[in-house]
C-alpha cells in the first residue's frame, strides 16, 4: 500500500518582538509566560493569572490556560522555549501556541490540534491539549478578546528548488 506523508504546516508570520503584537495576543502571551514563570518558581500559577484575566474581562479563561499548559508542559516532545514575562522577543514555540489557540478560536480545531502535534507536542498531547485550547478560545470570544489569524510566512524564492516545466505542444499528436 501507499505511505501518507505528513507536511508540516507553513510557520504562521508573526513578528520578532512580543511588542508587536496585537492586545489580545499580548495578553495571552503574558498569561502562558505567567505560568511558565510560576512554574518555574515551583509556584501556584492561577492567582496572578486569574488576577491578570480578571482585568482583561476574562477572569476563567485561567483555569483553561493552566489546564493546556499542564498539558504542553507534560507532553512537549522537546525542551520548550518561553521567554520570562517582560522580554520583548517572541520565541518559536510562543508563536506556535499563539497560532494554535487562532485556530481553535477559528473554530478549526482539528488544524490547531494538528499545529501542535507538528510543531511542539506528542500526538497524544496535541489530542489531550485541545479541550483546554477551545475552552480558552470560547472563553476569549466571550470577552470579545478576538485573536488575528495570521496568514503563513511568504515563500523565500531562494529556498524554492528549481524544476523544469513541461507544457504540452499546442497540437499534440494522439498515439493509439
Amino acid at each position: 500500500m501507499g505511505q501518507i506523508i505528513h507536511f508540516p504546516l507553513p510557520a504562521p508570520d508573526y513578528p520578532a518582538r512580543a511588542t508587536d503584537l496585537d492586545r489580545v495576543e499580548s495578553i495571552l502571551l503574558i498569561a502562558i509566560r505567567w505560568w511558565v514563570a510560576a512554574t518555574r518558581a515551583a509556584e501556584d500559577p492561577l492567582p496572578r493569572l486569574c488576577q491578570g484575566l480578571d482585568m482583561a474581562g476574562a477572569h476563567d479563561a485561567a483555569f483553561s490556560i493552566d489546564a493546556l499548559m499542564a498539558v504542553v508542559a507534560r507532553t512537549a516532545r522537546r525542551m520548550l522555549v518561553v521567554h520570562c514575562p517582560r522580554c520583548p522577543h517572541l520565541s518559536d514555540d510562543e508563536t506556535q501556541l499563539l497560532h494554535a489557540a487562532s485556530l481553535a478560536q477559528d473554530g478549526d480545531g482539528p488544524a490547531a490540534e494538528r499545529a501542535l502535534r507538528q510543531a511542539l507536542l506528542s500526538a497524544q498531547g496535541a489530542e489531550f491539549a485541545l479541550g483546554p485550547l477551545e475552552g480558552l478560545s470560547t472563553l476569549f470570544t466571550e470577552a470579545s478578546l478576538l485573536l488575528l489569524r495570521r496568514r503563513p510566512r511568504p515563500a523565500d524564492p531562494s529556498r524554492i528548488p528549481w524544476a523544469e516545466s513541461w507544457h504540452p505542444a499546442a497540437t499534440p499528436d494522439t498515439l493509439h
